[in-house]
């Protein structure tokens, strides 16, 4: 399978994923839930899809092969480093206000990705 192919459905998986995890986010919050094991396991899963798709490009980069447009790379970036720094930014705070938050941050994730994947071209 081709290096390109699977950047390209990483970035779908993570597109759906970022919906799905700030839908959830949005019905936690809905609910008055704090942070659960449950979401807590999301974002990691989500923080550890956007590595993989980070570290695919990477590769795909130093083999040659070069997005059309550099705004590409800082999209890239930005989705590694958002849930990370949120993290820190609110010393790891599980209150209802920090899912409701999180559920906007993939939101904001899922239009990064978007954008990421339409500048690829």
């Amino acid at each position: 399978m081709d290096l390109s192919l699977i950047h390209d459905r990483l970035a779908n998986a993570m597109l759906l994923f970022s919906i799905i995890a700030g839908l959830w986010g949005f019905v936690g919050g809905l609910r008055r839930r704090s942070m659960s094991g449950n979401y807590w396991g999301i974002i990691a899963v989500a923080e550890l899809l956007y590595l993989a798709q980070g570290l695919v490009g990477v590769i795909l980069w130093l083999g040659g092969d070069r997005p059309a447009r550099s705004v590409h790379i800082l999209y890239g970036v930005v989705a590694v480093l958002s849930l990370p720094a949120f993290y820190f930014m609110s010393k790891g705070r599980e209150d209802q206000r920090t899912v409701w938050i999180y559920g906007l941050l993939f939101f904001f994730l899922a239009a990064v990705t978007l954008r990421a994947m339409t500048t690829a071209v």
